[in-house]
């Protein structure tokens, strides 16, 4: 699924801008000529809704550009992963929970950390659905995880920050964050480790 992935971060980002430019102005003339709206009527009022869907349809396409960009930072993970806690993680598969945790806005993290939030507890049928799917190579790194001391895991999404600069990682390993880690890892275990 991601063959194309961009080695070089500067790469990607400037790929992302060259494609958020090119299409806002492909998706711009493309509404422009369906509408038979005139360049001129543009910056009125009842035109800017399609100007500014072609501007988020650009984004979203530069977005996904990026995405598929660099795989500096998942390899940097899975190195910090494997000299800290022994586990071997292929690179496409963290790229894919690096993507997805770029998804989660940061204030929402902190929103959960806050107010102490079960996430694996809303998760849970499709956690064991995953469980069905998933071999019992890697449900023994995930058993590890569960089995290592929150403050080494802390310790390890430290290092994880330091290294991928990705906000949630040094959410996750303030001080705060370690009530909603146990939680969500006890809920984890009991999920997938008790039947």
């Amino acid at each position: 699924m991601i063959k194309m992935l961009i080695k070089n971060k500067k790469l990607a980002i400037i790929a992302s801008i060259l494609t958020f430019i090119v299409g806002a102005i492909l998706f711009t003339s493309i509404i422009l000529f369906i509408g038979k709206i005139p360049v001129s009527a543009l910056w009125e009022s009842k035109n800017q809704l399609y100007f500014f869907s072609a501007i988020l349809l650009a984004a979203a396409l530069a977005s996904l550009v990026y995405g598929r960009g660099s795989t500096e930072r998942a390899t940097k993970a899975v190195k910090v992963l494997d000299e800290n806690l022994g586990i071997e993680v292929k690179k496409n598969a963290m790229y894919k929970i690096l993507r997805a945790l770029e998804q989660m806005p940061p204030f929402v993290m902190n929103q959960y950390i806050s107010m102490n939030i079960n996430a694996v507890e809303e998760f849970e049928d499709q956690i064991k659905v995953y469980k069905n799917k998933i071999g019992h190579e890697d449900l023994l790194k995930i058993r590890k995880i569960i089995d290592t001391p929150v403050g080494e895991l802390q310790d390890v999404m430290e290092k994880l920050y330091t290294e991928t600069k990705l906000e949630h990682f040094k959410i996750l390993a303030q001080a705060d964050a370690e009530e909603l880690i146990t939680i969500n890892l006890q809920e984890l275990k009991k999920i997938l480790f008790v039947e």
